[in-house]
C-alpha cells in the first residue's frame, strides 16, 4: 500500500510486538495500557484465523474467522516434604508421590463438554472431510449444541482438536522436584496450563482442581492473569471482506466464525473496544497438526505451496477494507 500510494479510506496501522506468547506485558498488553493513541482503530486483524486445507493439502475446506478464544490460566501445585538422603525414603508424606496422586486426577478429569456457536460452525464445515469414525458424532453435535450427549463426546474426544473445542481443559506442563538424584526433595512442584471456554471462568476452573485434588498437603496456587475480552461480532465489515476474498478465490468454500483454543493479544484489543478478528495467511491441515506439524510441535510446518495463495488472500482483505 506504501509503495503504490494508493489512496486509502481510512488509516492503516502495522503494530509489530513482542511477548504475544509471554502475557504482551511487553507488547499488545502494555500499548493498550500506555498508548492507546497509537491504536486509535476499529477494527484489527490479528493472528488466531487462516484456511484449513484437506489432508492431502489439495484445497481449503473452511476459512475461519477467529473471534473468540479460551482463556489462559496456570496453577501451581507445590507439596513440601522433609528432604534428606536418597537411601533413607521416607515411608509416609513422600511430596512426590503426594503430587502424582494429585495431577493423575487431573489428567485423568475432563471438565463439561457443551459445543458454542464457533465450534458448531467449524464441525458443519468439517463434515465433508471428517474421517468416517467421526461424522455421525458430528452430525449428532451439530443438531444438538450447545448440549452434546455422552456417547457422542467419547467420539470426539479421541481428537485432541475436537475434544479442545468442546470444553475446558487443564494438563501438566511442567514438573520440579530434588537437584540431585540422590537427595529427597523438600518440594515437588508442579504447573498445570488450563484453556477455559468463553462463558467459564478462572475461579470455577479453580474450585473444581480443588476439589479433585482433596488433599490439604497440596497447596494450589493461581498464576497471573493473562487477561480475556468479550467475543468479536462474526457480521460486519472485516467478515464481508474475508468472503468476497474467499469467494474470488476459492469459490464455495466457507467462511466460519472460530474459537481459538489458545490465546493471542486480540483479548487486550478487544477490551479497548476494537473488534478483533483472526484473519491469518496461514493455511494448514488437521492432519498436519494431529501429526504434531501445528503450533509449537516439535517439527512445527507450513506447506510451502500455500505461503503465496495465502499472502495473495490476506492482502485482498486488507485492500478491501482499505481501499
Amino acid at each position: 500500500l506504501a509503495r503504490t500510494h494508493a489512496p486509502l479510506t481510512r488509516d492503516v496501522i502495522v503494530a509489530l510486538t513482542a511477548g504475544e506468547e509471554t502475557g504482551g506485558f511487553a507488547g499488545a498488553r502494555w500499548l493498550c495500557e500506555n498508548h492507546r493513541d497509537l491504536l486509535d482503530a476499529d477494527i484489527a486483524l490479528n493472528e488466531g484465523g487462516g484456511a484449513q486445507l484437506t489432508d492431502d493439502l489439495a484445497k481449503p475446506i473452511a476459512f475461519g474467522v477467529g473471534v473468540s478464544e479460551k482463556i489462559f490460566q496456570t496453577f501451581s501445585l507445590e507439596v513440601k516434604g522433609k528432604g534428606g538422603h536418597s537411601s533413607r525414603p521416607p515411608t509416609s508424606g513422600d511430596p512426590v508421590v503426594a503430587l502424582a496422586r494429585a495431577l493423575v486426577k487431573i489428567g485423568e478429569y475432563r471438565f463439561p463438554a457443551k459445543v458454542l456457536p464457533e465450534q458448531k460452525a467449524y464441525f458443519e464445515a468439517e463434515l465433508p472431510y471428517a474421517e468416517k469414525e467421526y461424522v455421525a458424532a458430528m452430525k449428532h453435535v451439530v443438531a444438538s449444541a450447545p448440549r452434546i450427549a455422552p456417547a457422542d463426546e467419547a467420539v470426539l474426544v479421541k481428537d485432541a482438536g475436537y475434544n479442545a473445542g468442546i470444553r475446558t481443559t487443564c494438563v501438566t506442563t511442567m514438573l520440579e522436584g530434588s537437584p540431585q538424584a540422590n537427595v529427597l526433595p523438600t518440594s515437588a512442584k508442579a504447573k498445570v496450563n488450563c484453556r477455559i471456554l468463553p462463558g467459564e471462568t478462572r475461579a470455577q476452573v479453580k474450585a473444581a482442581l480443588e476439589k479433585l485434588i482433596a488433599d490439604p498437603n497440596v497447596v494450589l496456587t493461581q498464576g497471573e492473569d493473562f487477561g480475556d475480552a468479550a467475543a468479536s461480532p462474526f457480521e460486519g465489515e472485516v467478515v464481508d471482506a474475508v468472503r468476497k476474498a474467499v469467494q474470488e478465490r476459492f469459490p464455495g468454500t466457507p467462511v466460519v466464525p472460530g474459537l481459538s483454543s489458545g490465546t493471542t493479544d486480540s483479548r487486550y484489543l478487544r477490551n479497548i473496544g476494537i473488534k478483533a478478528y483472526g484473519v491469518s495467511p496461514g493455511m494448514g491441515s488437521r492432519a498436519e497438526a494431529t501429526a504434531g506439524h501445528g503450533a509449537h510441535g516439535p517439527d512445527e510446518r507450513k506447506p510451502i505451496k500455500w505461503m503465496e495463495p495465502g499472502a495473495d488472500y490476506f492482502r485482498a482483505v486488507v485492500r478491501t477494507l482499505v481501499l
